[in-house]
């Protein structure tokens, strides 16, 4: 019976050993007066490329919707969004990126896009080094539509981040281009499609805040 204790204790140990040196990618986010750090951890065991949204979106809890921002801005009371701050991404693998998003828009017959990107569309490109950590910093948004009322309008908005592994497994728009990105030959590198979310960034926002 103590040597079956003793194994089981064993056992966990070790599965615990397991757990705590586990090959992870992590990621948390930082709130700093009117900017957001998405802040990156690699513990892969390798240097690793990921990719970032040039902007981060966030719903409002009072509607059910992934975001504020965008076609009905005017249907929520404030509208929150962060774009990134630019010259943040590894030079020589966004250049890959933007030729390979180009060469698909010509091939699908959409080359009049090429070009007209806005700083908050697309996604930015980063290098990682093994135990290396790196933030990544947007400049937030909040903007309230003017409506005559006694109150200040107040509630709770949550940062919605990119699944980047559903796009490239599933039917979007940028799908494919990026499925095409992943699988270049990033030397010692290796694509990673999306880290553990180690937390989600909870806004609690009011008319107050609104950014000058």
């Amino acid at each position: 019976m103590i040597k079956k204790i003793f194994l089981l204790i064993s056992i966990m140990f070790l599965l615990s050993c397991k757990e705590k040196h586990k090959k992870t990618f992590k990621l948390k986010y930082i709130k700093e007066n009117h900017h957001i750090y998405i802040q990156l951890e690699n513990h892969m065991g390798k240097d690793i490329i990921f990719l970032v949204p040039n902007s981060l979106e966030f719903g409002d809890k009072n509607y059910k919707s992934y975001s504020t921002r965008r076609s009905r801005e005017e249907d929520y009371p404030i509208t929150v969004y962060a774009v990134i701050i630019p010259d943040q991404s590894s030079k020589i693998y966004q250049r890959k990126l933007d030729s390979i998003r180009n060469a698909y828009l010509t091939e699908i017959g959409n080359s009049d896009f090429i070009g007209d990107e806005r700083p908050y569309d697309g996604n930015s490109v980063l290098y990682l080094k093994n135990n290396d950590i790196i933030k990544v910093k947007y400049n937030l948004t909040i903007k309230p539509i003017i409506i005559p009322s006694k109150e200040i309008y107040s509630s709770t908005f949550k940062q919605n981040y990119y699944p980047y592994d559903k796009i490239l497994k599933g039917d979007y728009p940028e799908g494919e281009y990026l499925r095409r990105f992943s699988k270049l030959n990033f030397g010692k590198a290796t694509f990673v499609a999306q880290p553990i979310i180690e937390d989600s960034l909870i806004l609690k926002i009011s008319e107050k805040d609104v950014t000058h």
